[in-house]
This record gives C-alpha cells, structure tokens and sequence, in this order.
C-alpha cells in the first residue's frame, strides 16, 4: 500500500502552462501560476481569471446589518404571555387560567397536561424576572443567531428549553416551575459547545462566569430553579455542540496547489437532523421524568 504525498515544489506547475514550473499561488483561487501569468494586485499577485473579475464588489451598510428576526419573534411571544397573565389574574402574575393552566408543574404533567413542558418556558412571575430574561435573550440570542443561523438557533433553545424541564421533573418534581431562564441559559450552554467543538477554553471567555453566577444563584435565591438553570445549560450545551462538530466535518475543504487530500474528502451535513434528534430526546427525557415514571 501506498501512502499519498505531498508533491515536490518541481513537480507543480502552472495551471496555464503546464511545461512552466510555478512561481507563486494566486492570491484570490490559490491556482499556482508562472511569472507569465501573474498579474499584480494590491495584495500578492492573481492569476488572470481572477484579475478579469475587474472592480470590487461594494456592500452597502445597510446590507451588512443583521436583523435577529427568531430572537425578536420569542421575545414578542413572552411579551404576549405575560401581557395575558396580567390581563387574566385579577392583579398581579402568578393566578388566573394562563398560569394555571400553563406553569410546569409535575403532577400536572404526570396527568397528561404535555404542553406545561413547553408553556411554563414563557410565563414569568413579574415584571424584573421577565426584564432579566429578556435582556439576556437579547444578549445571547442575537450571536447565536448570528452566529449559527435562525433554524439551529431554534434547535439550541429547543434543547434549552427541554433540558431545564427535563431537569426539573427529574429532580423537583411537585415544585411549579415558570420562566424563560433554562431556554436563554441553553443559548448561553450552545454557544459554548460550538466554542468547545473549536477547541476553546470557554472557562478563559465570559461564559464560564456566567454558568457559575446562575448555578450558585438559586443557593442565594431560592425562588430560582437550580434544576431549571442547570439542566437549560446542559442541554443547550449539547445540541450547539453536536451541531458545531457535525457542521464543520462537513464544511467545505479550501483547495491549494497541491490539490485537494484523497482522505479529506467532504462528508454530509448531517448537523440538522442531528441536532434535531437530540432535542427530541430530552423532550422525550420531559415527558418520561414527567408523566411515564410517575405512573410506575
């Protein structure tokens, strides 16, 4: 068996003229090229395909703002949930039918009421946990969009939202449990696996402090949810990363002049689907702590 090698500089030669050794790689393509071929550019030199390409393309400010469309999108529903608990309790937050009906809360769940698991991640007790929340899904959600797009953004905060809840019925059971913490703090944990999967040391980045300041927090306050808070960052934790793993194997390998590696070769995109199963299954991990193991 033989194993592949990189080529002598001798042996490359100009993409243009294959009897000429080459001189330098394209700037732009990376295509090699001889000294016949280069043409100059304010940085290196290109090859003539490339300086055929003429002007720059020029992008207008306004092209490069970003507009956060899933993150603005949940804060309006959070807007619109709290504005119904106000308009339905008869003063105050936390009675009438939208909280009742809608806070996540074992026995509850364990008699069927599935939709608590979801529900109770965007009710809020007042006017300063609702505030919190909101700016720190401002905080996060617009780099994880950003970052990663609107679809695994939802993906990440799905896992969030289904991880804290999870959490919860696992471990606090007859506690009612409301508020958008354990999704935003699965932001936080998702954008922190992506950090992880690229080799980070997210302990040298804000994110460590901020998992440390809401896991001791509930020890202060013993309002929070420590399992709500915990359980968002593990699952956020884990969808970010199986996405940020699966995505980059799956990117695009740039060329060069030594041609592409018979062993890189570009694998399926499989981040989606996968992160998908894995929201999935802490859904499913809800509904198991929730409803199936309280029956046994």
């Amino acid at each position: 068996m033989e194993s592949p090698h990189a080529p002598e500089a001798s042996e490359i030669t100009c993409y243009r003229h294959p009897d000429r050794e080459f001189a330098v790689g394209c700037q732009r393509c990376d295509r090699p090229i001889c000294p016949d071929c280069m043409r100059s550019a304010s940085v290196g030199h290109h090859c003539p395909e490339c300086s055929k390409q003429g002007a720059q393309k020029v992008i207008s400010g306004r092209a490069l703002q970003f507009r956060p469309v899933l993150t603005q999108s949940i804060m309006a529903i959070i807007v619109v949930a709290f504005i119904a608990q106000g308009a339905t309790s008869g003063g105050g937050f936390l009675s009438g039918p939208v909280v009742n009906q809608g806070i996540l809360w074992g026995p509850g769940v364990a008699d069927g009421e599935l939709w608590r698991i979801v529900t109770g991640g965007f009710l809020h007790s007042g006017l300063m946990h609702i505030g919190f929340n909101g700016y720190a899904l401002w905080l996060f959600g617009r780099e994880v969009e950003r970052g990663v797009g609107a679809l695994k953004m939802a993906l990440i905060y799905a896992g969030g939202l289904f991880g804290g809840a999870a959490a919860v019925l696992a471990f606090n059971f007859n506690q009612p449990t409301l508020g958008a913490s354990g999704a935003v703090l699965g932001l936080a944990g998702g954008m922190a696996g992506v950090l992880m999967a690229r080799g980070a040391n997210i302990f040298k980045t804000s994110l460590g402090g901020i998992f440390l300041l809401n896991l001791a927090l509930p020890i202060l306050i013993p309002r929070i949810s420590f399992w709500g808070h915990a359980g968002g960052i593990i699952g956020g934790f884990i969808v970010g990363y199986v996405i940020a793993v699966l995505g980059d194997r799956a990117a695009p390998r740039p060329t060069s002049p030594y041609g592409t590696s018979p062993v890189a070769t570009q694998s399926s995109d499989l981040s989606v689907p996968a992160g998908a199963a894995v929201v999935v299954a802490l859904g499913v991990a809800a509904v198991v702590f929730g409803a199936v193991l309280q029956g046994v």
